[in-house]
């Protein structure tokens, strides 16, 4: 179990139970030993927390008193009413390390014996919302100890009564007179790398200038780094980035949206669209809705962690990014300024997630960007070489087959060394913490920081300066007990996310400089130290150390890869002095780097506003929606393009796809180039077959074959001449027929008829009964 695993479930507050280690009965002089029970329930409504202030001397020896400083706090809303504080010391040292990290951070541990070693009374309670200090005394006497060297669990408990309502948990490192153990060495690693903030790469100009500033600035974390390190040699791990801020407003990445408005549904009634139409066969679309917006829009005001917006830095309101790159220029300044005691080791730029991207397997594209080809950017800065072939996975592993994959993904060579976890590298029969100094089963030299030690840099906010000291301490020295009497390396590698302030680091590194079983000693010194490997011997990964959850998979690595291929795209049909491309490009880099390990929704907020710059940029050159009455064989059309970017664009491929057989274009595709913010109306052959509502699809893409936005439909009202005009003679024939017919049939008798009367009565009177008609003849057969 990983201190981290420990620390997450803990909370150190009223009512909590304590675990400790088996008392040494001769080894307490004074009152017997009592059981610390358990707290009631009642304590956790009393809204009271104890927090260890000093601890001095932070090393206790022989014939010293201890001074314990807390401060008591509550959030009620009402007074605590009388309290008492009282110190409680374990009888005997921690063997193990991670007793000594349950002990600190368990929140169900068993009980423990111990004895009261001072006591104050607090009469005056605690204020409601309000605070109190104690200070109590451990007299010498009460601190004598029959081992030569050990780490004692201590506690500071508030009482009300009988009842406990407050807790803190420490720990009190004891050395004898006489050494008795070799010391320790200490090497020392430290990240100088950018914090998982947003708006360090998207946001206004106030926002981005702002914060660069308080990152790198004069009284930024960095800087704050590097003045507690005086004095220790501490190797650092400097990403490039650090030193190359924005340097202009235009290639900022401000939309805040990943989903661009879209454009509106295109209407085919003429009350809403009305076209116009002629019978030339050349037409003018009417549009049917305006195209979406392509200019990035102004992301809102990005929040700090304490969710305000970050104040400018002084002097930086009138050119933030100006006041940044000044910042950066005095930071490798004092890069360059750093003595052979603390050399300088280059990630490479960005601090690219490798552990994860190995796993995600890019494509080429994205792997020349995040690990380009050519020097190292830091020691062209710094106008020296420096060491630029460490690789120090964020994932604290180096599995077997690593160095190999880490090679081809990086399209570099192998590394010179990995700086890993000591939890892939101890065997899991192993008792004791390896060494600093290994080899993988590939023989590559690692450097295999300790876990736990590195683990208490990284800060807790629910712990103080002081604890955070007196649990490093005790921790090393608990190491030291693994094997008092070999000579061994511990490595610390300060985790790219720490919280610790310049003053905290500045006061643990004093306490280790001065802990007398410890002796500083520079990384290089057991660089490529570790054993030679041997058939059977090799140090192969038996762990994977738990860590924060990187958000770069396969699914986010394919969204980047699809970025970039746009950016790309866009690249080939923007200006070469457009600045937006570029920042597009270095903002994808910065989404594969470790530090967003943990803070995937920090992450996700940075990608939404670089997929969505990168998106309405896309959709800025668009097809205007309309709607055209094409009554001719063949002709000519218009189609309108917009471009809403503030750049102008060249070699934009038009493509039109008719959605049925009716309608045929001569030229498909054309190539366009459009004015800053304007639009072009160009003219298209097309050939009508049939008749009908035919779609015809407008698809915009760069040459190399990537879509910009969205494609738009054009809805054709196809009626060939051909079509019409026989229709129309048809129609006119029949009308005719149809007339006479109908004529022909409301006639009335004829002159003669009315002259004559009924013809066949005048024939009967002439000719005789029958007339003239032989079957009305009435003559008989002669024979």
């Amino acid at each position: 179990m990983t201190r981290r695993s420990v620390r997450a479930a803990a909370a150190v507050a009223a009512s909590i139970v304590l675990v400790g280690m088996p008392t040494a009965a001769a080894a307490i002089p004074h009152r017997p030993p009592a059981t610390v029970p358990e707290a009631r329930p009642s304590a956790q409504a009393s809204g009271l927390t104890v927090r260890l202030d000093e601890l001095a001397p932070a090393v206790v020896r022989p014939d010293q008193d201890v001074t314990v400083r807390v401060t008591v706090s509550s959030t009620s809303t009402q007074a605590s009413g009388p309290l008492s504080a009282r110190v409680l010391l374990g009888g005997a040292p921690f063997t193990q390390r991670q007793a000594l990290s349950s002990w600190l951070h368990a929140t169900q541990p068993r009980s423990l014996a111990t004895r009261e070693v001072a006591t104050q009374s607090l009469a005056a309670g605690v204020p409601a919302k309000g605070s109190t200090t104690a200070t109590m005394t451990i007299a010498r006497s009460a601190l004598r100890r029959g081992t030569p060297f050990g780490s004692y669990p201590l506690a500071v408990e508030v009482r009300s009564g009988s009842e406990r309502v407050a807790l803190a948990r420490s720990v009190l490192p004891w050395v004898s007179g006489s050494q008795e153990y070799e010391p320790l060495r200490l090497a020392w690693i430290a990240p100088l790398t950018l914090p998982a903030r947003r708006e360090l790469f998207a946001g206004d100009v106030r926002e981005v200038g702002a914060a660069w500033s308080q990152t790198i600035g004069d009284g930024g974390v960095l800087r704050q780094r590097l003045d507690a390190a005086v004095g220790t040699p501490v190797t650092w791990m400097v990403d490039p980035a650090v030193l190359t801020p924005p340097t202009g407003a235009g290639g900022l990445v401000t939309s805040a949206s990943a989903t661009p408005t879209p454009a509106p549904t295109p209407t085919n009634t003429t009350s809403t669209s009305p076209s116009t139409t002629t019978r030339a066969g050349v037409v003018t679309p009417s549009p049917a809705g305006t195209p979406p917006p392509g200019s990035a829009s102004p992301s809102p005001p990005a929040s700090s962690p304490a969710g305000q917006t970050p104040p400018p830095a002084p002097g930086a309101a009138s050119d933030p990014l100006g006041a940044a790159k000044a910042a950066a220029d005095a930071l490798a300044g004092r890069l360059k300024a750093l003595g052979d005691d603390q050399p300088v080791w280059s990630l490479p730029a960005g601090d690219p997630d490798t552990a994860a991207l190995v796993r995600a397997t890019p494509d080429p594209g994205l792997s020349s960007v995040v690990w380009p080809a050519g020097s190292d950017p830091l020691s062209t800065v710094l106008g020296r070489t420096v060491t630029d072939s460490i690789a120090w996975p964020a994932d604290g592993s180096w599995a077997e087959g690593r160095t190999t994959a880490w090679t081809r993904t990086t399209g570099g060579s192998s590394p010179t060394a990995a700086v890993v976890s000591t939890e892939a590298v101890a065997s899991p029969q192993r008792k004791t913490t390896p060494g600093a100094a290994q080899r993988s089963a590939d023989g590559t030299p690692l450097l295999a920081y300790d876990e736990g030690l590195s683990e208490v840099t990284a800060g807790n906010e629910s712990s103080s300066d002081t604890e955070v000291v007196q649990e490093f301490l005790g921790q090393s020295l608990t190491l030291l007990g693994e094997l008092p009497g070999t000579r061994r390396t511990a490595l610390v590698a300060v985790p790219r996310g720490t919280t610790l302030s310049g003053p905290a680091l500045r006061r643990l590194w004093g306490a280790t400089a001065s802990a007398p079983w410890l002796r500083q000693v520079d990384v290089s010194s057991i660089l490529g130290q570790g054993p030679q490997v041997r058939q059977g011997s090799q140090v192969t990964s038996s762990t994977t150390p738990t860590r924060p959850p990187s958000p770069l998979d396969g699914t986010t690595v394919d969204e980047l890869e699809s970025d970039l291929a746009t950016v790309e795209g866009l690249r080939r049909i923007l200006p070469a002095d457009a600045p937006t491309t570029r920042t597009w490009t270095a903002a994808i880099k910065q989404l594969t780097s470790s530090r967003w390990r943990g803070g995937s929704q920090t992450w996700s907020q940075l990608r939404d506003a670089v997929g969505g710059s990168i998106d309405a940029a896309a959709h800025g050159v668009q097809v205007r929606p309309s709607t055209i009455n094409f009554l001719a064989d063949s002709g000519t059309i218009q189609i309108t393009v917009d471009n809403t970017l503030p750049y102008a664009v060249h070699d934009v491929r038009l493509e039109l796809v008719p959605g049925s057989p009716k309608l045929r274009v001569t030229q498909s595709t054309k190539s366009l180039t459009i004015a800053a913010g304007s639009r072009t109306t160009i003219q298209v052959e097309v050939t009508a077959l049939g008749a009908g509502t035919v779609p015809l699809e407008a698809r915009l893409s760069t040459p190399d074959g990537i879509a910009l936005g969205s494609a738009t439909t054009v809805d054709m009202n196809v009626r060939p001449t051909s079509v019409w005009v026989f229709a129309l003679v048809a129609g006119i024939v029949g009308l005719i027929l149809v007339l006479g017919l109908a004529r022909s049939l409301r006639r009335g008798p004829t002159r003669a008829q009315r002259e004559l009367g009924d013809h066949e009565a005048v024939a009967d009177a002439v000719l005789g009964t029958g007339g003239s008609d032989p079957s009305r003849s009435t003559d008989k057969d002669p024979r």
